[in-house]
């Protein structure tokens, strides 16, 4: 296998270099990131839900949100991921690629075909964890990047990281 730096510079490959991104390839990420792999039932009827990213106690803290522009099958808009029954609820209608482009000072963002986004819900994990918590989120989510990273390279989809933006403009 190649060495880990070498994995992470393929990622960033220019926006077309994988052809158009389709809702199929879109839900495929979607799924080995942060979808539901499998279920439990246990006697009695209870059912526990496994997820492709772990999370500290289960408490699943960190959110996915899809910008898509030129995504094949879907409609541009800002959507909300629901793991439990692998959905996108779109929240707005357009093409909001180049505000987020904006808000990183990235262009390059603005020509992808869709951008994912992660929050974080701070009281999923605090009401447990208390001040802990905020390491959690950071942790949670970085194992949730580490899978979106994994998925686009199995995929062969050109991914990006990018940490720095203006949360005022993003929100």
């Amino acid at each position: 296998p190649p060495p880990a730096a070498d994995t992470f510079t393929s990622l960033s490959g220019p926006p077309a270099a994988a052809g158009p991104l389709d809702i199929e390839r879109l839900a495929a990420l979607l799924y080995f990131a942060a979808g539901v792999t499998k279920s439990k039932t246990y006697p009695g009827g209870a059912q526990v839900f496994f997820r492709a990213a772990p999370s500290t106690g289960a408490l699943y803290q960190t959110e996915v949100y899809v910008i898509a522009g030129d995504v094949a099958g879907l409609g541009a808009g800002v959507y909300h991921f629901g793991p439990g029954d692998f959905s996108l609820r779109r929240l707005r209608e357009g093409d909001f690629r180049g505000a987020a482009a904006g808000a990183a000072a990235d262009e390059d963002m603005a020509a992808r075909p869709a951008l994912l986004v992660l929050t974080g819900i701070y009281w999923r994990n605090t009401w447990k964890y208390q001040a802990r918590g905020y390491r959690h989120l950071f942790w949670d989510s970085g194992t949730l990047l580490a899978q979106l990273l994994a998925a686009a390279r199995a995929l062969d989809l050109p991914a990006r990281l990018i940490t720095g933006f203006v949360d005022a403009q993003l929100n």
